[in-house]
């Protein structure tokens, strides 16, 4: 691999501890910038994260690191007390980051996460790595891994409503048995009606999430491709479409049903019949900080999916 930067992160028999290194030493690309002022982010309702969080802010504080912790769940302050940070370390599982991504790409602060889930494609550290790591981490000893976010545009009620999204954005059945038609136009070419459980347009963070079970394929971490995928299709070939990164993706509700519009899993609003959801990439990115080797996402897939 070129060395495209100073400094090392070592990595020695540590593959099961931290996501995404492997037991080879490995130069990287380094951001270089030590670090002085640090969000911390948690779950509030795990009492694991509420106390690392305030163990790191004190273990920070004393390095002279302006640090401020918080729940990873009340936007209003989070956003407020991002400003102006160099790093958001989030302390969960994959729907605590994935949240905290959204709010920070807005914000393009990078994220640092500690796994306190099950699966933990996106951390980058477990609890029992974090001390160790993070004199590095302050250091600016690490690359940076960029993400595309997804921004959905849609009316309902009058009203015009804009949400970014790092997995997913679905229109589906919801609670209800019946398909539902959803009709797909790209740069205004109208592609297919799918009748079926729902159609996603997924990024590649979101290719190891709701379309992977779909039957998707999975991107690499930074691709700049979205997924069109039909979930459960009705005598309709079911695969997924693979579109340029600059397309703008728009999914008309067609038929007699109401759908669900989810974000990532975790907004959801109800559409009514003829709603339009447009949906491409938004100009923020998801910044992930990233300590092991640049190839890293390849060996926690195989774990991951074993």
């Amino acid at each position: 691999m070129p060395q495209t930067g100073a400094g090392t992160w070592r990595t020695k028999d540590r593959h099961e501890a931290m996501s995404g290194t492997t037991s080879v030493d490995q130069q990287q690309t380094t951001v270089g910038t030590t670090l002085r002022s640090v969000l911390i982010l948690f779950h509030p309702e795990r009492p694991v994260a509420v106390a690392e969080a305030e163990r790191l802010r004190r273990r920070l504080a004393g390095d002279g690191v302006d640090a401020v912790s918080g729940s990873a769940f009340e936007l209003q302050t989070l956003r407020r007390d991002a400003a102006g940070r160099d790093l958001a370390i989030a302390l969960g599982g994959d729907g605590t980051i994935l949240g905290v991504a959204r709010e920070m790409a807005a914000c393009e602060v990078p994220i640092l996460g500690v796994n306190l889930g099950h699966v933990g494609f996106l951390a980058e550290l477990t609890p029992a790595l974090v001390d160790e790591a993070l004199p590095r981490v302050l250091q600016g000893d690490f690359w940076i891994e960029t993400r595309t976010v997804l921004e959905a545009r849609w009316e309902q009620n009058g009203q015009s409503n804009r949400h970014l999204a790092l997995n997913e954005v679905a229109l589906a059945r919801g609670t209800s048995t019946r398909a539902v038609r959803v009709g797909i136009h790209i740069d205004g070419f109208e592609y297919t009606t799918h009748t079926a459980d729902g159609v996603l347009v997924a990024t590649a963070t979101g290719s190891t999430a709701y379309s992977l079970a779909a039957g998707g394929p999975i991107l690499y971490p930074e691709a700049e491709d979205l997924l069109l995928t039909p979930v459960a299709p009705h005598l309709h070939i079911g695969r997924s479409l693979l579109v340029p990164g600059s397309a703008t993706v728009c999914l008309e509700l067609r038929g007699d049903r109401e759908a669900m519009l989810a974000i990532d899993g975790q907004t959801e609003c109800p559409l009514d019949v003829g709603g339009r959801v447009e949906v491409s990439a938004s100009s923020h990115r998801a910044r992930f900080v990233r300590l092991g080797p640049r190839l890293y996402f390849y060996s926690v897939l195989s774990r991951r999916l074993q």
